[in-house]
C-alpha cells in the first residue's frame, strides 16, 4: 500500500507541477500604427482646390500650388515645400497662426483643421512625393 501512496502521491506532484510550467505570455503581434501614405494627387490636390488655393495660386504671380514642381519653385519668400521638412516649409507656416510672413491662408479662411494641416505635414515629411 506504501507505494501505492507513493506512486500516487508522485503523479499528483507530477501533475501539479506540470500544470503550473510557466506557459509564459500568450504570443499576441506587435500592434503598429497603421499610416495611410498621403499622396498630392488624391490627399492635397483636393484641399487645395477646396479651401480655394488654386484660385489665387494657380498660375499668376508669385506662388502656383498646381503641382509639386511649382511648390519646390516656391514664390516671392522661397520655396513652398521643403521635402522632408514640414515644419520649414513655408506652405505649413502660412496655414498655421501666426504665419512667419503675410496673412494666414486661405486669405481671410475658412482655415484649414489640424487634421487637414498634418496631411500637408505628413505628406511634406514623406518627401513631397508626386504621387
Amino acid at each position: 500500500m506504501k507505494n501505492r501512496t507513493n506512486v500516487a502521491a508522485a503523479l499528483l506532484l507530477a501533475s501539479i507541477v506540470i500544470g503550473c510550467e510557466d506557459q509564459g505570455d500568450p504570443v499576441t503581434p506587435p500592434t503598429t500604427p497603421t499610416t495611410t501614405e498621403v499622396k498630392f494627387s488624391t490627399d492635397i490636390v483636393p484641399l487645395l482646390t477646396s479651401k480655394g488655393c488654386i484660385g489665387c495660386h494657380g498660375g499668376s504671380g508669385g506662388l502656383t500650388v498646381t503641382s509639386v514642381a511649382s511648390l519646390l519653385t516656391g514664390g516671392n519668400n522661397g520655396p513652398a515645400i521643403v521635402p522632408g521638412k514640414a515644419d520649414s516649409s513655408n506652405i505649413v507656416l502660412k496655414l498655421r497662426t501666426p504665419p512667419p510672413f503675410g496673412q494666414r491662408m486661405p486669405q481671410g479662411g475658412p482655415y484649414l483643421n489640424t487634421a487637414e494641416i498634418k496631411k500637408f505635414e505628413d505628406w511634406i515629411n514623406a518627401g513631397a512625393k508626386n504621387n
